[in-house]
């Protein structure tokens, strides 16, 4: 357990872990572990900007609020939805939204879904008073990242390979019900009504994927996990300052 949760760590964040910062692509079990990883990102992104507003505006607290949780993950998961708006908004065929996908550069549509994406992030952020900030971005961090996974139970790997194989006995189910349930009494505890937002993620999570694989020939890709992870911590963190203003 202690070096799944190490390569976890090690693959989806720039936090010191040893030496497992330099290993391999994750398989099924270090996947699992991913929501321990967007919790502790949170967490710590949220902390930090919170001591920030006590000698800073509330909106600049937010914006370190959302570069802590950018740079703590050393982007991976933006990088994945700046190449997905490329790949997937594109006309074009599977393939060569594979090929896309692969290519470094960032184009046109990467451009306008960072900025469109990010007012909303932001402004949700902006929204949520900064004493919230560690316990709801935990919170948004490790359900984004949770809802993503039962993609990789439903859906094959789109170049094959390790990820694929291990997800054939689907080892994932138990600990990934455990995190559900753990999650919905964590909603539970910061405020009742977000409750809803657990079920709400992983629909459109799934919805997302199922349109992804479409797109890429009936399977999924690390860039695409990126994506869904950033577009649905956008919709709960928004969630979350949509209830606030409510006084839910």
């Amino acid at each position: 357990m202690g070096a799944t949760i190490g390569a976890a760590f090690g693959y989806f964040s720039i936090l010191p872990v040893g030496r497992f910062a330099a290993g391999p692509a994750p398989d099924a079990s270090t996947l699992v572990a991913l929501p321990l990883v967007g919790a502790v990102v949170g967490a710590l992104a949220g902390a930090f900007a919170y001591g920030a507003s006590y000698v800073v505006p509330h909106t600049l607290a937010a914006a370190l609020a959302l570069g802590g949780v950018i740079v703590l993950t050393g982007a991976i998961h933006v990088d994945g939805f700046l190449d997905g708006c490329d790949a997937f908004i594109s006309t074009v065929s599977s393939e060569r939204r594979l090929e896309i996908l692969k290519d470094p550069r960032h184009g046109t549509f990467a451009v306008a879904g960072m900025f469109v994406a990010g007012t909303i992030w932001y402004a949700s952020l902006a929204a949520i008073a900064p004493a919230r900030y560690p316990a709801i971005l935990a919170f948004a961090g490790a359900l984004a990242r949770a809802a993503a996974v039962p993609n990789a139970l439903v859906f094959p790997y789109a170049r094959g390979g390790a990820v694929a194989r291990a997800f054939v006995s689907r080892p994932a189910i138990a600990p990934l019900a455990i995190i559900v349930v753990t999650l919905a009494i964590a909603a539970f505890a910061l405020r009742p009504a977000y409750v809803a937002i657990v079920p709400i993620a992983f629909g459109l999570s799934l919805l997302l994927g199922r349109s992804i694989a479409r797109r890429l020939g009936g399977g999924l890709v690390g860039d695409a996990y990126g994506f869904i992870i950033v577009v649905v911590e956008i919709v709960v963190l928004a969630f979350v300052a949509g209830a606030g203003s409510r006084g839910e």
